[in-house]
């Protein structure tokens, strides 16, 4: 994460002093990967650390941030964009970034991983110098037994048995569709807004027509970035009273008949309320899919899992993205349909996916 923090911040530097759109998509490419690649670790480094009773608030917290970044950089966007210009609102996004890389440097190494590279003393080192932090007294005599072997935390264990292998490709497609939705809508509101396609007098898109965010545009884009933050959170206090399984499915359900009432398409005002709306239900569903990753997998596969469920979010993203391009100006509508059927994906996979977590696992393992 250290390293990947530093490419980060450079990257942020690079995009803002790009001189022309190849050297800006270059190193927005690379901040991207840096992201994806941090967020995947944060999630399990927070759980190494967590009595079960606390795991769950490591996924709320760490989707909650993320969430809460969209939203800041939305606010920020509204006050910088067309005031300062893009390339300072760059930078005044990659500031963050600074103080995250000096926690870093503070924080010890992942227990897990010293205990597969057999360095057990660092790793009860790490495990005592969290409970220091968080005030929580360790037995005198506490050690730490570490399991280690040639394929300890390979995909071959991953995929070696149907108890796992299951979960991991079903949450990986879920994880897949919201991630497309998610990237998609942020992508196809700007263009909507600026097009004015939707309404009584609205016109098909017109692919040269390039023009900045008016200001009443970039505050919508905000406030409809709240409702990310509304599902994040709904879904931890309904999964602690409901359990997992029945409102992950009850939101998938709801996600796909909340996309049909975009073919409606009153005006831009109706629009932002649907696209407001369908972020608090994809925020749901993926808050719920963070929850149920960690309590589907035990310690020692639980890294690899991740990461490969948070990679095919970040193959959703690039598809997302590049179906709203594609098809945007060819038709608007083509674009809802498009969301409909992933969502439609991700609703299937839910109903597939038949065991419900609850901790189960966390306390075993």
């Amino acid at each position: 994460m250290s390293i990947t923090t530093v490419i980060l911040i450079i990257a942020g530097v690079g995009a803002a002093t790009s001189y022309n759109k190849y050297m800006f998509l270059f190193w927005r490419g690379i901040a991207g990967a840096c992201i994806g690649a941090n967020f995947a670790t944060v999630v399990v480094y927070s759980t190494e650390f967590s009595p079960n009773k606390y795991r769950t608030v490591g996924p709320l917290i760490s989707i909650l941030g993320s969430y809460m970044s969209m939203f800041a950089v939305n606010f920020i966007g509204y006050f910088a964009l067309n005031s300062l210009g893009w390339r300072w609102l760059i930078i005044i996004i990659t500031i963050p970034v600074v103080p995250a890389f000096i926690l870093l440097i503070i924080m010890p190494e992942s227990p897990r991983y010293l205990c597969v590279s057999g360095q057990s003393e660092r790793a009860l080192e790490a495990v005592k110098f969290m409970a220091k932090i968080n005030r929580v007294e360790l037995p005198v005599n506490l050690k730490v037994f570490c399991h280690q072997g040639a394929e300890l935390g390979s995909f071959k264990t991953v995929f070696g048995s149907e108890v796992h292998r299951k979960p991991a490709l079903l949450l990986s497609a879920m994880y897949f569709a919201n991630i497309f939705i998610e990237t998609g809508i942020l992508v196809f509101l700007p263009l909507a807004f600026i097009s004015n396609f939707c309404g009584h007098n609205g016109a098909p898109p017109d692919r040269n027509r390039c023009l900045p965010l008016s200001q009443d545009d970039l505050w919508k884009l905000s406030v409809s970035a709240i409702g990310s933050l509304v599902g994040c959170t709904a879904a931890y206090f309904v999964a602690l009273s409901c359990g997992r399984l029945k409102p992950l499915r009850a939101s998938n359900v709801i996600q796909i008949l909340v996309f049909t009432l975009m073919f409606i398409c009153v005006n831009n005002l109706y629009l932002f309320g649907i696209a407001s709306a369908v972020k608090i239900i994809n925020a749901f569903v993926c808050m719920m899919i963070w929850l149920i990753v960690p309590e589907s997998f035990p310690t020692m596969i639980r890294n690899t899992a991740t990461g490969m469920i948070n990679s095919s979010g970040k193959l959703g993203a690039v598809s997302g993205t590049a179906m709203v391009y594609l098809l945007f100006y060819a038709s608007p509508f083509a674009v809802i349909c498009g969301f409909i059927l992933v969502a439609a994906v991700s609703c299937g996979c839910s109903f597939a996916f038949d065991k419900e977590t609850n901790d189960t696992l966390m306390t075993e393992t």
